[in-house]
């Protein structure tokens, strides 16, 4: 036993499984401090002793699916599904219940920072109606309600495993592909870590003025088709490792990286969202979908 972790831990073990996944980039995980957009204080970032020094391969595995919900919101309570009798609630019970049954899923859900929808603002803002995305399949289900939550989600998960035709409408949701290249997803749950409630939001202006140079950065509503969508997330898990960065490609990549500071925005985006590279000594967990089209 003593044998397996030290090997588990070795860099070399980590970035040879890593290696199956996804390819090693070749560059530097971080820039020049020069090459930054924006200052910033590298105490925000300093790490305990632990955090700063424990291996973080496998310290986290990419979902089969990851349920992305729209708060319109940066923080949240404790537990945002943790609110009896709301659609988050009920959202929460389906996936961790017959979703992650049936499908024999391993399922992550989290509420986002994308907007409510405003021409139903009130349904929305009661929870009494969500909006989700389903990564990693880049695909939208619009007007979840707790009659049709259950059903819309076998359909819409079924027909991807099957093969089919997602219906562009079932059981009163609207259901499209998001014509987004990647999402970039940050922590900022400042009621579980206020850490993150620090770090996220200097991350993301760095990812979206490092996003407008390559001309990928997308406005809040801006849909235009291969953009890069930088959202903030409540709690991931493993806030000593701050910051978190999960990101999903359309391509399949899936990728959480930790320890990230600023000085990793660029090489991120150069190698991880632009050619699917990762950097293992910044990762914690990945994936390559098969998600066909």
């Amino acid at each position: 036993m003593f044998l397996l972790k030290k090997a588990l831990k070795d860099p070399n073990t980590a970035e040879a499984s890593i290696s199956k996944v996804l390819p090693i980039s070749e560059h530097s995980s971080s820039c020049d401090a020069s090459e930054c957009h924006n200052r910033y204080s590298a105490s925000c970032f300093k790490l305990s002793p632990d955090g700063a020094n424990t291996p973080l391969w496998e310290t986290a595995s990419v979902p089969d699916l990851h349920v992305l919900v729209s708060s319109g919101k940066t923080d949240w309570q404790r537990d945002p599904f943790d609110a009896p009798g709301t659609i988050l609630e009920h959202v929460s019970k389906t996936i961790k219940g017959p979703i992650a049954r049936d499908f024999k899923f391993d399922t992550m859900l989290s509420t986002t920072s994308l907007a409510l929808n405003e021409q139903e603002f009130a349904a929305y803002s009661n929870q009494e109606k969500c909006d989700v995305l389903l990564m990693p399949y880049f695909v939208w289900i619009r007007g979840i309600t707790k009659e049709n939550c259950e059903a819309v989600f076998k359909e819409v998960i079924g027909s991807f495993l099957s093969g089919k035709a997602i219906a562009a409408e079932f059981r009163g949701c609207a259901i499209t592909k998001d014509e987004s290249k990647s999402f970039v997803l940050l922590c900022s749950h400042r009621t579980r870590d206020k850490k993150c409630g620090i770090t996220a939001p200097i991350m993301k202006k760095e990812f979206d003025s490092q996003l407008r140079d390559l001309e990928l950065y997308r406005d809040p509503g801006d849909d235009r088709p291969g953009g890069v969508q930088v959202v903030f997330v409540n709690h991931v898990g493993g806030h000593k490792y701050a910051a978190n960065v999960l990101i999903y490609n359309h391509g399949g990549e899936a990728v959480w990286f930790a320890r990230c500071t600023p000085l990793n925005v660029k090489p991120i985006l150069d190698e991880t969202v632009l050619q699917g590279k990762v950097f293992p000594a910044l990762v914690r967990g990945v994936k390559n979908f098969d998600v066909t089209w």
